[in-house]
């Protein structure tokens, strides 16, 4: 027997009212069945065991089996056999979360009590109440009176700074400037607090100027958890939790520096943003009795202000946003462009499938080795579009060391790996495979690892300086030269797109004493050069460096560039592959208010991992690469993260930007992580939901109500939603009210969409009379709803006219549920581009896939007299 419970225990769940619906569903084998339901037998009980919000007493409450809507996505597409409701209120007055876990019985044993976290191995769920505050105070942002009962609540839950080193002041947005409207309801309060960090002691070549500040202390039992993004290593981060919540909590310690801190609180959210610059950083950390602590570092031999941004929210999204806010408005961004968020790459070569060499080719780099491996893709049907060089094409000094002593000697390609150069092996590429439109190559930003070789051309035409601790760059007089000069060559190369890597040694390698000038520099000098030779085609790596983030990827003003967003993808390290997909869905919290378009690094499709993989990328909103190694390729994942475009391209359908739906729930009591990510036109929404196993043990499900995954984005005019699980390829009606259960096998994965209502009103003059539609995408990709471009909805009373624009070719899934059943199926008319679709190509579900149409758009499409002349237009006429 499979039980699963929502809210899920070990976690905790936000609910915008003062009651929440406890949902435990019991599912069995068909031996099981047979075993439960012999005569003679009672029915299996079940209640909820809670602590009423913070009691010393747990109480019981009885649940009951009542019909709910719960769409099961499992393969069998069987209903749960046995689901319990129980309804718990909150207290009128209570200031703690409610902690809970599930008891029950079996027929077969009905005397022994079984307790959920025991069985499922487990700890107790967590539940917070936050009905909405009555009446409306949007309006009051400018109120002195206002910013005294904020501060006054902050301090509910902080204590003021203890010492007279901090300074912390309210802000607030002129009167009139608002949130945007996802959060219009709300308003959150922001402060600023400042201290002052000490200079750069005369003398001191290496060690920055450093002063530390307490900031806050946590009060106690007011807090119920925390979530970090912390340091990993020089060039990453990655996400930290606190390892209890609720009364345990045990204050602020994170492992590492913080560059974002968030506190879930009963009533609300409240996140500690520091801002760094070029010249100075500021981090946060916890002390040993658990307060919240500033850190900053500076370069410069003068003093300088640190800066944390705190703001006191609703939601950790909406307190995120406004913290970015105000950092962009203290970094100078006008107010206008501040509240405007990134808009969204342009270039098409965002949407392409890549490869790189990397994982595929190591650092045995030949001209032979990539042109025979990008042949090997084109002979199984993998039409990549970028090629990236990876690491280890350029002239190095050093032959023998390892790539942490080699040198970069000049801007030619290694002549023995390369004999005709760069130029000959893009030339042979593009000659023999029509499709590859693009040739990367990666750099360090520093040259090489270890910098530039003092014996080597570029020492001869450009300044080069010794760092004195074993290093040479290019000096930053020189470096805006450098990079002009040395992409413009690549450029006259054929090389159109670049991957600048190592950022984090700009921060690493350099003394103190030279950062200050050589930081800003180097910056400036890469972002000029790669904007002015290749656009948006720019990878910025192992960059995830505050100074470098506040500095080239923040103002919208500047080039949006793409990010890696995490730490490698390493394929031969079982155990870093759920932590890999954990990691960048929360590191998107803090990526996703960049002016950056996110990349989750690339995979494998021949792997253990390889569809787990490929369905994150896929919700990422970030770009899809792969790094197969040559005749191990799995074409079907491949089927499913691409489409093929119009004029046969393989296009990735990349959705809006994949970001955790549970910050607060850490990796070690978390069974699953859940990815939402938002696709469809601006005004059809369809919201994709990924949820990944991440315990690697036995089967687990999980359940999600449709009013979290919905969220307030999404209007269905219907109070219902259209639900199709990409695994099980089944879809369901399901009501706002509804649950949606997914159950995983190791290292499993499903997608779910779920695609708003509309509804037409047909000519029946009695009766029911509705008919309920929805689109979904294309069904054979896990992010199809990407695919969609426009879609429109007509009715006439007789005739329901639906129009779905595409920008790749595939099957389209249409959802129709009428109240007249009669109706059902009676399609009208198909046209691609205006001409008639046969009915061979048009597929009416029946039983258990009641409701789903599927047009075969992709076959119809080479079957008719279309070209790539013609849009991908299609209109179903259906009978109403």
């Amino acid at each position: 027997m499979q039980l699963t419970c929502y809210p899920p225990l070990a976690g905790t769940t936000v609910v915008d009212s003062d009651e929440v619906d406890v949902i435990v569903c019991m599912d069995l084998s068909q031996d099981e069945i047979a075993e439960w339901t012999k005569p003679g037998l009672s029915e299996p009980t079940c209640a909820v065991w809670h602590d009423n919000c913070g009691s010393d007493f747990w109480t019981e409450e009885p649940m009951h089996i009542k019909p709910v809507d719960v769409f099961s996505t499992r393969p069998e597409k069987t209903p749960p056999t046995y689901v319990f409701k129980a309804t718990l209120k909150a207290p009128a007055q209570h200031d703690r979360p409610l902690a809970f876990t599930i008891k029950y019985s079996t027929p077969t044993d009905p005397k022994t009590t079984l307790w959920a976290n025991h069985e499922l191995q487990t700890c107790d769920g967590m539940v917070l109440f936050r009905p909405p505050a009555n009446g409306s105070d949007t309006d009051s942002y400018s109120s002195s009176q206002e910013s005294k009962n904020d501060t006054a609540s902050l301090h509910t839950y902080f204590t003021p700074p203890p010492g007279n080193n901090v300074v912390f002041t309210p802000i607030r947005r002129r009167a009139g400037v608002k949130p945007k409207a996802t959060y219009a309801s709300t308003r959150p309060s922001t402060w600023v607090y400042t201290f002052t960090i000490a200079e750069r002691r005369h003398g001191d070549y290496s060690t920055p100027g450093y002063s530390e500040a307490i900031l806050a202390a946590p009060v106690s039992d007011r807090i119920v958890s925390h979530f970090a993004t912390v340091k990993h290593g020089t060039a990453w981060f990655e996400p930290s939790h606190s390892r209890n919540r609720g009364r345990g909590w045990e204050g602020f310690r994170p492992p590492r520096e913080c560059v974002l801190a968030a506190f879930q609180t009963v009533r609300g959210v409240i996140v500690f943003l520091p801002i760094s610059t070029a010249q100075s950083t500021v981090y946060l950390k916890g002390d040993g009795e658990g307060r919240v602590v500033a850190i900053g570092r500076n370069d410069t031999r003068q003093q300088v202000e640190g800066k944390i941004v705190v703001v006191m929210a609703s939601g950790i999204e909406e307190a995120v946003d406004e913290a970015f806010y105000w950092v962009r408005r203290i970094a100078g961004v006008s107010e206008e462009a501040a509240s405007s968020p990134a808009a969204d790459a342009e270039d098409p070569w965002s949407d392409s499938l890549k490869y790189c060499t990397w994982n595929s080719l190591g650092r045995d780099l030949t001209e032979r080795r990539v042109s025979d491996a990008v042949s090997d893709l084109y002979s199984a049907d993998i039409k990549v579009e970028t090629i990236i060089i990876d690491d280890n094409w350029q002239s190095l000094d050093n032959n023998g060391r390892d790539q942490f002593a080699r040198r970069w000697t000049e801007f030619e390609a290694d002549k023995k790996a390369f004999p005709r150069g760069l130029k000959g092996l893009v030339e042979d590429i593009k000659r023999k495979h029509k499709g590859v439109k693009h040739v990367a190559v990666w750099h360090g930003i520093l040259g090489y690892w270890n910098g530039i070789s003092p014996d080597g051309w570029i020492a001869r035409n450009y300044k080069v300086q010794d760092m004195g601790n074993g290093i040479r760059v290019v000096s930053a007089a020189d470096v805006g030269r450098f990079y002009n000069d040395f992409y413009q060559f690549i450029y006259n190369q054929g090389i159109t797109a670049v991957k600048a890597d190592t950022q984090c040694l700009i921060d690493e390698r350099i003394p103190s004493a030279e950062k200050a000038e050589i930081f800003p520099a180097y910056l400036a000098a890469w972002r000029a050069a790669a904007n002015r030779w290749f656009g948006t085609r720019a990878i910025s790596c192992m960059s995830m460096v505050p100074q470098i983030l506040f500095t080239n990827h923040l103002s919208p003003s500047l080039p949006r560039f793409t990010l890696r967003n995490s730490d490698d993808f390493f394929p031969h390290t079982p155990d870093s592959h759920p932590w890999h997909i954990f990691a960048n869905a929360h590191n998107a919290l803090f990526t996703s208010r960049l002016n950056v378009l996110a990349d989750w690094d690339m995979f494998q499709t021949r792997h253990d991992w390889a569809s787990y993989h490929a369905a994150a990328r896929c919700l990422s909103g970030g770009p899809v690469y792969i790094t197969d190694d040559v005749g191990r390729h799995d074409v079907s994942v491949v089927r499913k993260i691409t489409a093929p475009g119009k004029d046969g391209q393989m296009l990735t359908l990349r959705s809006g930007v994949g970001k955790s739906l549970e910050y607060f729930n850490s990796y070690t009591e978390s069974k699953t992580v859940k990815i939402i990510s938002i696709a469809g036109t601006d005004s059809y929404q369809i919201r994709m939901i990924g949820t990944f196993s991440l315990d690697g043990g036995r089967a687990r499900s999980d359940m999600l109500s449709l009013k979290q995954i919905a969220g307030p984005e999404i209007a269905s005019d219907s109070n219902s939603y259209a639900v199709y699980s990409h695994n099980s390829g089944t879809a369901r009606l399901v009501g706002a009210d509804g649950y949606v259960l997914t159950t995983l096998e190791k290292g499993g994965w499903d997608v779910v969409s779920v695609s708003p209502i509309w509804t037409a009103r047909t000519s029946k003059p009695t009766g029911d009379n509705e008919v309920r539609l929805a689109v979904f995408g294309l069904l054979g990709q896990i992010s199809g709803a990407a695919a969609l471009t426009s879609v429109r909805f007509r009715s006439d009373g007789s005739t329901v006219k639906i129009s779905v624009g595409l920008k790749a070719l595939g099957v389209v899934g249409i959802f129709a549920n009428y109240s007249d059943p009669k109706l059902y199926g009676r399609i009208r008319q198909v046209t691609i581009g205006g001409v008639d679709v046969p009915d061979k190509y048009i597929q009416v579900g029946e039983r258990e896939d009641y409701g789903t149409i599927k047009i075969f758009v992709e076959d119809a499409w080479n079957a008719l007299p279309l070209d790539d002349r013609w849009d991908i237009d299609l209109w179903i006429h259906m009978a109403a």
